[in-house]
C-alpha cells in the first residue's frame, strides 16, 4: 500500500513512472477548467479543483499518480509546467501535457487526475 515515484533525470517537473502498490482506492478526477484570464490563473485554478475533489475522498494532490493536461497554446508552458511543480513539491506525479484546438468555456487549460489512497 504506497506509490513508488521514478523521477525525470532531466528534473522537468514531474515522474517519469508511478506505481502503486497494495490495496487502496483509485480515485478519478474529470477534467477541470480553471477560472482567470491566464494560462497561470486557470492553471492554479484547476489544481484548486483537483485538491477539492480529492479532499471528498480524504486525498490529496500528494496522492495524485497521473495528471493529462490538455493546453490551448503551448506558448505559456514554463508557467504551467513551473505552477505544478510548486504544486506538487516532492511528490510529482507522471504527467502528459497535450496541445489542443480549443476547450469548452473559452478555456486555456484542462486537467484529469488519477489519485491513490493506500487503504
Amino acid at each position: 500500500m504506497s506509490i513508488h515515484r521514478k523521477a525525470h533525470s532531466g528534473g522537468v517537473g514531474y515522474s517519469l513512472s508511478t506505481s502503486v502498490q497494495g490495496p487502496g482506492e483509485l480515485i478519478y478526477v474529470s477534467g477541470v477548467i480553471g477560472t482567470g484570464d491566464t494560462l497561470a490563473e486557470q492553471t492554479g485554478s484547476c489544481f484548486d479543483q483537483i485538491e477539492q475533489a480529492l479532499a471528498a475522498h480524504g486525498a490529496t494532490l500528494a496522492s495524485v499518480v497521473r495528471i493529462t493536461s490538455y493546453l490551448t497554446s503551448l506558448d505559456e508552458y514554463g508557467d504551467f509546467s513551473r505552477i505544478r511543480g510548486e504544486r506538487f513539491d516532492d511528490d510529482l506525479p507522471s504527467s502528459t501535457a497535450v496541445q489542443v484546438a480549443g476547450l469548452l468555456f473559452d478555456g486555456l487549460i484542462e486537467i484529469d487526475a488519477i489519485a491513490f489512497l493506500p487503504a
